[in-house]
């Protein structure tokens, strides 16, 4: 079993218990359609998020992109809108286990903190000219550290896909590529 964000994931190769355990485990639902907010009744982050002009690729870095604009949507209940909540689009299948291909999903802004084994959107401006925009993808963050003492650095961080296509490869960045990746936000769930 893997840890999952707000359950986990269960993996079963057998037939026969996949079939028995999915009678008694819920499928990861899609949390409902997303409701834009007409511009008149927005009221930033007390009834809306911004659903930013962002399309993250859940496969490599995509394309150059410089983030410009955003509508405002409305978020499940459960979720109370707050300025630390954002979402965009995120496309392809390298991650279709949880996100389907285009799907709108929401993200919380990472502030810090351990991101080992969480679906993270990250930003890298090396991988593009940094000046003209940034690379984005969605993806499991693993990394290895060094250990000196009482301090460390990563020796590498991967960025593992989800996907029941098994053609997708990790990306593995080492230590001259790291300090241009930026991690944006932490994956909540599919809207």
């Amino acid at each position: 079993m893997l840890r999952g964000i707000k359950g986990t994931y269960v993996y079963v190769c057998d037939k026969n218990l996949r079939e028995y355990l999915s009678q008694f485990i819920p499928k990861n639902k899609i949390e409902k359609t997303i409701s834009f907010i007409p511009e008149e009744n927005v009221i930033p982050y007390i009834n809306s998020i911004p659903l930013f002009d962002l399309k993250v690729t859940a496969g490599n870095f995509s394309e150059l992109q410089t983030v410009t604009d955003c509508d405002w949507i409305e978020i499940p209940k459960r979720y109370k809108p707050s300025i630390d909540l954002f979402a965009c689009k995120v496309v392809g299948e390298s991650m279709n286990k949880i996100i389907p291909n285009n799907s709108i999903c929401l993200f919380r802004k990472y502030s810090g903190g351990s991101r080992d084994g969480k679906i993270v959107l990250v930003q890298h401006s090396n991988i593009q000219e940094g000046d003209f925009g940034s690379g984005y993808t969605i993806k499991e963050y693993r990394s290895k550290k060094i250990i000196d003492n009482d301090s460390w650095n990563h020796q590498s961080i991967t960025l593992k896909p989800l996907s029941f296509d098994s053609t997708f490869n990790d990306i593995i960045l080492k230590e001259e590529d790291l300090n241009e990746l930026k991690v944006i936000g932490i994956f909540e769930c599919v809207l």
